[in-house]
């Protein structure tokens, strides 16, 4: 059987040198490209440096993503219902660009800028003796973080109770805790320098676009990433929120698809990008990347990357709050 596989194996032969291990993963479950034998590009790293307690929030994160599935539906169980809104061009974000209004924090002054940002973590280990299956877990969660100009301040990170892929992982994770994250809430002191960030492009969307599309090769899905990672890491202010919503509007493939409401009740307009449309464009339906976006403001509400046969989108991470402050909370 593992010959068989290996025969029919689109990727066999093609050596991969030393890179991003979670660009490698996204790329292997979402393209059947042949690609030049180099090292694969940093993706969603691209644009977060973190250090300490934070890495390993970020990185438990993206190992949750390397597990979604390729292509978006509905799941086992769940009757189907009304076909998915048509996808639009996405000149709808230059309308709301054209009208955009200051968000509460626009008029704020602080030292510390304040992040507060609903997202699950997880891993995925390979289970001895089980023929190359995985156990995985995931823990819903949020992260909160005051972080000053010099790198200070403060990390906070909630941890839900796990939730399982299956009993088989279930039973996995009961044998080795060690391999388990506790639930319950860290609070990290961070000193100057203890966290990193890649330095802000200018806002402009030529700019932008240097900077978030990239790998090009991944295609305009990859834009949608990299502005949630982002909003991750900065709070953006009026001009760049206007430069982002430009750059969506004017990249090829990135399309409107009407109003959402996330799980907080707050209600945006979703755009969204279909994954492996590189320039050398992937066979199939391999899914895709969501964003939703408040239509006053242009801040960004929520990211997702699964969504329903209607269309209906899971917002796995949400930006709750933001604010500048000179208090650590």
């Amino acid at each position: 059987m593992r010959d068989m596989l290996a025969t029919a194996d689109p990727a066999r032969g093609v050596e991969v040198g030393p890179g991003d291990v979670a660009a490698l993963l996204e790329r292997a479950g979402t393209d059947v490209t042949s690609y030049a034998p180099v090292a694969p590009a940093r993706s969603r790293s691209s644009l977060l440096v973190p250090v300490g307690a934070f890495a390993l929030v970020l990185v438990a994160t993206a190992a949750v993503a390397a597990l979604r599935p390729s292509a978006a539906g509905p799941t086992l169980g769940t009757p189907a219902g009304p076909p998915e809104p048509t996808a639009v061009p996405a000149p709808c974000l230059a309308t709301v660009a054209d009208r955009l209004r200051a968000a509460p924090y626009d008029e704020q002054a602080g030292r510390y800028e304040y992040l507060r940002v609903a997202a699950p973590s997880g891993s995925m280990v390979e289970m001895p003796g089980h023929a190359g299956r995985f156990a995985s877990v995931r823990y819903p969660g949020e992260t909160e973080r005051w972080l000053a100009a010099d790198g200070s301040g403060r990390l906070r990170v909630i941890r839900g109770e796990p939730e399982y892929q299956d009993a088989e992982s279930a039973a996995f994770f009961a044998a080795h805790p060690e391999l388990e994250s506790r639930p319950g809430t860290e609070t990290t002191e961070l000193g100057p320098g203890d966290m990193e960030l890649t330095a802000l492009p200018a806002a402009d969307p030529e700019a932008l676009a240097r900077a978030l599309y990239q790998p090009r090769e991944n295609g305009p899905s990859q834009v949608l990433v990299n502005v949630a990672d982002l909003n991750r890491q900065w709070i953006l202010d009026a001009a760049h929120r206007v430069a982002v919503l430009r750059l969506l509007a004017a990249t090829d493939g990135v399309a409107c698809r009407g109003e959402q409401t996330d799980p907080t009740g707050r209600t945006g307009v979703v755009v969204s990008a279909d994954r492996g449309r590189g320039p050398r464009p992937s066979p199939g339906d391999h899914g895709r990347e969501y964003l939703l976006v408040e239509p006053e403001t242009g801040e960004l509400l929520a990211a997702g990357s699964r969504a329903d046969q209607t269309g209906a989108v899971d917002w796995s991470t949400r930006y709750l709050d933001r604010a500048r402050t000179d208090v650590l909370g």
